[in-house]
C-alpha cells in the first residue's frame, strides 16, 4: 500500500475532527430553544456548524475506501497520486461550511468548499475509469 496510506491516515484524521466538532456542538446544545411552537428552531450559524460535522464523516469514510482500493486499480503511477490527492481535498467543503458558521453564516461568504466538492468528482471519475480497466481486485 503505496499511495493509499496517505488516504486512510487522512480519513481517520478528519473523522476524529469531525467527531470532536460533532461533540462540541452537542455539548453547546441549548434545549430551550430548539423547540418554539412545535416547528425546530435552528440558528443558520448552527446550521453550518452542523453541516460541517455531518459532511466531515462520509468524507472521512470516502478518503479510507479510496485508500483501500486506489494501488489495486489499474492506473498509471501518476493518476493514482493524483486521484489521492484529489480525494484528500474533499475535506475542503466540510471545512468550508464550519468556517462560515463560525464567522456567523454570512450571506457573502466565499464558495470555502468548492473545490473539495470538484476534488471528490475527479477523483471518482479517475477511480471508475481505473476500476473498468481493472480485470480483478484480488
Amino acid at each position: 500500500m503505496k499511495v493509499g496510506r496517505k488516504n486512510i491516515i487522512a480519513g481517520f484524521l478528519f473523522m476524529l475532527i469531525a467527531a470532536i466538532g460533532g461533540f462540541a456542538l452537542g455539548g453547546t446544545f441549548d434545549a430551550t430553544y430548539a423547540n418554539r411552537n412545535g416547528d425546530h428552531i435552528m440558528s443558520m450559524v448552527r446550521f453550518y456548524l452542523r453541516e460541517g460535522h455531518s459532511h466531515g464523516m462520509p468524507i472521512s469514510m470516502f478518503n479510507m475506501i479510496i485508500g483501500l482500493l486506489i494501488d489495486k486499480l489499474n492506473l498509471s503511477n501518476r493518476s493514482k497520486e493524483f486521484a489521492s490527492w484529489a480525494t484528500i481535498s474533499g475535506i475542503l467543503l466540510p471545512i468550508g461550511l464550519a468556517v462560515k458558521g463560525a464567522a456567523g453564516a454570512p450571506a457573502d461568504f466565499p464558495p470555502v468548499g468548492l473545490p473539495g466538492i470538484l476534488g471528490m468528482f475527479i477523483a471518482i471519475i479517475i477511480c471508475l475509469y481505473g476500476a473498468i480497466k481493472t480485470k480483478s481486485l484480488t
